[in-house]
C-alpha cells in the first residue's frame, strides 16, 4: 500500500459506495469485515490512530439507508 490508507479506511469506502448505490448484500458484508478489522486492534502492532467518528459514520450511513444493522444470510 502505496497511499498509506489502512484496510479499515478503504472498506469504509467501499461500504459508502455500496450504500450510495443501495446494495444491502454487499454494505452488509463490507460492514461485517469493518467490524471484524476493527475487532483486531490492539494485537502485536496496535493502530495508535483514532478514528471512531468515521467508523460510527459507517454504521450510522447503514442505518439510515436500510433501516437495519442486521447483516443479511446469503
Amino acid at each position: 500500500m502505496t497511499d498509506g490508507r489502512r484496510l479499515s479506511d478503504r472498506i469504509v469506502s467501499a461500504h459508502k459506495l455500496a450504500c450510495e448505490e443501495n446494495i444491502k448484500t454487499i454494505s452488509s458484508l463490507l460492514l461485517e469485515a469493518l467490524e471484524i478489522d476493527l475487532s483486531m486492534v490492539g494485537g502485536k502492532h496496535p493502530d495508535r490512530r483514532i478514528r471512531a467518528k468515521q467508523y460510527e459514520e459507517a454504521f450510522d450511513l447503514h442505518q439510515e439507508t436500510f433501516g437495519t444493522l442486521k447483516i443479511e444470510p446469503l
